[in-house]
């Protein structure tokens, strides 16, 4: 299980506060505020500021709350991305193996 029950739960109760205060446009204002939260990231990580990684995790938040907007279950989501990650990363590596 890539999220557990306790942090989904928590997810879905964000995403329907989100859905509240953000209720016209829900899924454009999401989008919207992951651009910002990259734009802050890059800013941070150059800066060597530790705080990048919390506005990551605020990133991922959005991220899910955008799978939900979608009808879809964010952990069974997160687990088809690791197997194809995984898989892609290992044909990478053999690429890059093989050209040494």
């Amino acid at each position: 299980m890539a999220l557990s029950e306790f942090a989904l739960e928590r997810i879905r109760k964000i995403h329907n506060l989100s859905s509240i205060v953000n209720a016209e446009n829900h899924r454009e204002k999401l989008l919207q505020l992951a651009r910002k939260h990259i734009d802050e990231i890059e800013q941070l990580y150059r800066k060597k500021s530790s705080h990048a990684d919390i506005e990551t995790g605020d990133l991922a938040i959005l991220c899910f709350e955008l799978i939900l907007e979608s009808g879809r279950n964010p952990g069974e989501v997160l687990e088809h991305c690791f197997d194809r990650y995984e898989k892609r990363l290992s044909q990478l590596l053999k690429e890059k193996q093989s050209q040494l």
